[in-house]
């Protein structure tokens, strides 16, 4: 059998999976990638794919992307390439893998997270030299894209992967749903412990190996003063050790090769990113319901707005019905707004026909193809 990683976080760039896998890469069961993206799943045309990827090597390629060649005493390999939201070489491989690696999603208020990937590609990655403004950018990655983007995929996508709702339905059609994790960088932001024991349980790994984590933010959109130094930095990260200490010397020689962003212009794009805000509201609040939660000994759902009852801990997502189910034991619980399903692995189908609408077209726990 091939070993590859069982922690994936595919997306969503520019919305903190940086600063969530720095935090994980904490713990002392977990360990990330060489490099925090090793696009080893990416499609042989993208502009980001390495030259030693799944194509050319196999998956056997993939131990080589970790220190310890997926050998070591831990129990969380981690490869956080945000770009496979998009890659249709990670969704398929991911698809067919066996065991299924858990796969974890990053969102963002889509407003900013495009304000951020425009000040990313500007300032950092220089990669868009004839955009000028905010407004210009968000002209030229609205669909249909400028053509002059059409080499970088990941401005291509920068539209559609913010559509989010859309996002989390295509992907729980390629993983079982309660190997799904989705938060976003603000409720990180707010509760950073209470996101963390979430994700702990879901992973199967103690939190409290989190108490010494010290990351609060990783990789803010900063202006870049050399891209030799940057590109000289990423390719050395291949020859050293994945230590504390490695990391803590990538980070001050990261800051010495950066310069802060103008935050002025923020507020100078301040209508405009609050009338992307209205525009992506329904994708954004339908995210924002869309929770994995580890819920208790047993749990209900009432009439709309649904309220999820544990012991212990509670949460609210709205529904499109309402169901009422007792688990006797804990279970990770995938609600979906977006599809209206409830999809607790070990509850029958047929125990679940009886509360829902004949007329719903889909049933929980069967994957469908559109």
């Amino acid at each position: 059998m091939v070993w590859t990683p069982n922690l994936i976080i595919a997306g969503v760039a520019k919305c903190g999976t940086t600063s969530i896998h720095d935090v994980l890469a904490e713990h002392p069961r977990v360990i990330g990638g060489i490099e925090k993206e090793p696009w080893f799943l990416n499609d042989t045309h993208d502009n980001l794919c390495p030259s030693v990827n799944v194509h050319t090597h196999g998956l056997e390629a993939w131990a080589r992307q970790f220190h310890d060649e997926g050998q070591g005493n831990f129990d969380i390999w981690m490869d956080a390439s945000a770009t496979y939201q998009y890659q249709q070489t990670a969704k398929e491989v991911i698809a067919d893998l066996d065991p299924q690696p858990k796969v974890m999603f990053v969102v963002r208020d889509p407003a900013r997270r495009l304000f951020s990937l425009y000040q990313y590609a500007r300032y950092h990655h220089r990669a868009i030299p004839h955009i000028h403004s905010f407004s210009q950018f968000i002209e030229s990655v609205r669909e249909p894209v400028d053509s002059r983007l059409l080499d970088q995929n990941l401005m291509v996508h920068a539209w559609s992967t913010s559509r989010y709702d859309l996002m989390l339905e295509e992907w729980s059609q390629i993983v079982p749903r309660e190997r799904l994790f989705v938060t976003s960088i603000e409720e990180f932001s707010a509760d950073r412990n209470r996101v963390l024991t979430r994700l702990s349980q879901w992973l199967g790994i103690d939190p409290e190996g989190f108490k010494d984590a010290t990351v609060n933010r990783s990789n803010p959109t900063v202006v870049t003063r050399s891209k030799f130094v940057r590109q000289l930095g990423k390719k050395l990260a291949h020859a050293l050790p994945d230590t504390r200490a490695i990391r803590s010397l990538k980070t001050a020689v990261r800051e010495l090769n950066s310069a802060p962003v103008d935050k002025s212009e923020f507020e100078e794009n301040a209508e405009l990113i609050a009338q992307l805000s209205v525009e992506f509201a329904p994708t954004w609040n339908a995210s924002k319901r869309c929770e994995l939660v580890w819920l208790g000994k047993a749990w209900s759902v009432s009439r709309s707005p649904t309220k999820f009852t544990g012991d212990h801990e509670r949460e609210t997502c709205l529904l499109g019905q309402g169901i009422k189910i007792s688990l006797p034991s804990p279970v990770a619980v995938n609600a979906s707004p977006w599809s209206r399903t409830i999809l607790p692995p070990q509850l029958a189908r047929s125990q679940l026909q009886r509360f829902w609408p004949r007329d719903e077209g889909r049933m929980p726990g069967r994957r469908h193809s559109n």
